[in-house]
């Protein structure tokens, strides 16, 4: 990667909390329903709030921040490769990363096609924010996992400072556990987060000063 495209994926945290945050919560949740217990209830608050501008523009924030997760985890993911390159590890936590980010994309277009309320009946509506809900779901335990993984290889290459490492552990612990136990995702999202701010922080002020010793071939007389 160019150097450019390295700083993008080393504040690659920063950015995926800053534009999904922005892009979501400010932009796109207004426009959806808070609960989906009502088919009825969620048909009139789609039609009360038909998108908007701003709606299309956070769509396309969250889409961005899903991507450069993508990168951020592939950046981090090649300091292992950098200190253990016959591992399986760096490729199966990129791996993870891209399911994550292919199931949340995907899950898009139906709750978008529910945008066009009044070709379908409520129950179908509903529905169709049923399968984009579930695909959330997925997609953070997928996240979690990528992040559980990435910490225990960088644990084991000593890839990143210990403390990160574990830190890493902790946020994908978290997540998952967060993920099976619905009443904490949203207490625990937050190790998940401060993990990718400290990482991407660590990253910028002090990662690319970091190379991975590599073993010098012994030479035999």
């Amino acid at each position: 990667m160019s150097k450019l495209l390295d700083r993008v994926a080393d504040a690659g945290g920063i950015l995926f909390v800053l534009f999904v945050g922005v892009g979501f919560i400010a932009f796109v949740a207004p426009a959806m329903p808070e609960t989906l217990t009502s088919p009825d209830a969620v048909a009139a608050h789609l039609r009360a709030h038909p998108p908007t501008t701003s709606f299309w523009v956070g769509v396309w924030l969250e889409g961005a921040g899903l991507a450069i997760l993508v990168l951020f985890a592939a950046r981090l993911a090649s300091r292992i490769r950098n200190a253990d390159p016959a591992g399986w590890l760096p490729s199966a936590v990129v791996g993870l990363a891209v399911a994550a980010f292919g199931v949340k994309i995907f899950s898009f277009a139906p709750a978008l096609a529910a945008l066009n309320v009044d070709r379908y009946d409520a129950g179908t509506v509903t529905a169709l924010l049923d399968i984009n809900d579930a695909a959330y779901d997925v997609s953070w335990a997928l996240d979690g996992a990528f992040v559980l993984l990435l910490g225990l290889g960088a644990l084991a290459a000593r890839a990143l400072p210990v403390w990160l490492a574990w830190f890493a552990v902790a946020a994908g612990v978290s997540v998952l556990v967060g993920i099976a136990v619905p009443a904490t995702f949203e207490a625990l999202q937050f190790v998940f987060l401060l993990w990718l701010l400290a990482t991407s922080g660590w990253l910028l002020a002090r990662g690319s000063r970091t190379r991975t010793a590599v073993p010098e071939p012994a030479f035999v007389a």
